[in-house]
């Protein structure tokens, strides 16, 4: 009898696994700072999804091999070749940008991790942007500011009681990469700036392959800012730009997107990090258990603290599961726009009609190299 069943479990052991049902597409270009932390995000959704009922799902990660590839292709190929049946798109616009012409080809459906307005200005109706749009981001940080504006009066010069002007509106610079990615985002800067009755000196492009930062430091000073942003491609370069800043003697305010919640940014910035803003996703209770749970699975499985881009993907990993599982027998774009709201680590996930994410942004600061809500200003 035992000679028996130790054959039978070896035969158990040695069966190959079976071929997952779903595929999953993630896109990764090789210079995607954050290619660790998305990738690590989203093998963490698959396995927890796999622990559902439903069809079993597997991740397939591809990005350009070498100098003259080229994203797009790869995204066809997780498509057409790979059998994907969603794609997760990175941070990086022109990526997401080359995501999205696949999926207007073959109406598989994409969640973006880009923060650009013109991600969901695409006209994709079956897509989605997790990331919170960078125009929100940066009016949450324009918030900040306490803005005057003139009262409803026929004065041309309004004083107040003791005859002085009132405060104008606080000065911001903001420094961006060069290219494309750097005029997306300087554009939805500036929209921001705007929509808050906010002074934002022209956005400063910076060549991603600079590592001197003292000029650029210098250069954005010429303005007098009493804030400056940091929209950097890259953590690293961004934690090396605050630590020039405050090399300099610059007392403002240092501010950026919630991607910069992370360990490269901090290390990089050291003890200049200090006091640096970024956005933070509002989460009810559902959410927080779902942040408790993922922070525990990453810590156990990775030995390292999730950074804000490994759970944006591994939220992005669980929802296409979730849609193409509903989906069933049915082509999953046909659930689009997305209705339901769904818990997430980053926050609730819902969503608008045009694939906007709906979501309410806090201030968070760093603290002892944590970031934590910044307490409300009397």
């Amino acid at each position: 009898m035992l000679p028996g069943l130790l054959l039978a479990a070896l035969t158990l052991a040695a069966a190959p696994a079976a071929e997952p049902a779903l595929l999953i597409g993630l896109l990764l270009p090789p210079e995607e700072s954050a290619a660790a932390s998305l990738r690590q995000g989203a093998e963490l959704g698959i396995l927890h999804a796999n622990d559902l009922p439903g069809p079993k799902v597997g991740l397939i990660v591809r990005g350009r091999p070498g100098q003259w590839g080229d994203d797009g292709a790869e995204a066809a190929r997780m498509v057409l070749d790979d059998g994907a049946r969603g794609l997760i798109a990175p941070p990086d616009g022109a990526a997401s940008h080359l995501s999205l012409q696949v999926a207007g080809r073959t109406a598989i459906p994409v969640v973006s991790l880009c923060g650009d307005s013109s991600v969901t200005g695409a006209g994709i109706p079956w897509m989605v942007r997790l990331a919170p749009k960078t125009s929100d981001e940066a009016r949450t940080l324009f918030g900040v500011a306490a803005v005057w504006r003139p009262p409803p009066s026929s004065q041309p010069s309004p004083q107040t009681n003791g005859g002085a002007r009132p405060s104008p509106a606080r000065r911001y610079a903001a420094v961006v990469p060069d290219g494309r990615a750097g005029r997306e985002i300087a554009r939805d800067l500036e929209a921001a700036a705007i929509a808050a009755g906010c002074r934002l000196e022209p956005p400063l492009p910076v060549a991603t392959n600079r590592s001197d930062f003292t000029q650029v430091v210098r250069e954005v000073l010429k303005s007098k800012p009493d804030s400056v942003l940091l929209w950097l491609d890259s953590p690293g370069r961004a934690g090396r730009m605050v630590a020039e800043f405050r090399r300099s003697g610059f007392k403002g305010e240092l501010a950026g997107p919630g991607r910069l919640r992370c360990a490269e940014f901090l290390q990089a910035a050291a003890e200049a990090a200090e006091g640096f803003l970024v956005p933070g996703l509002v989460l009810d209770p559902a959410s927080e258990d779902e942040l408790r749970r993922f922070t525990r699975a990453y810590r156990e499985r990775f030995r390292a603290e999730p950074d804000n881009a490994a759970a944006q993907c591994y939220d992005a990993a669980r929802l296409l599961v979730h849609v193409l599982r509903q989906a069933g027998g049915e082509t999953a774009h046909r659930a689009f726009p997305l209705t339901e709201t769904l818990p997430g680590a980053t926050g609730p996930l819902s969503f608008d009609h045009e694939g906007n994410r709906r979501s309410t942004l806090n201030l968070l600061v760093c603290r002892n190299g944590n970031f934590t809500l910044r307490p409300a200003k009397n």
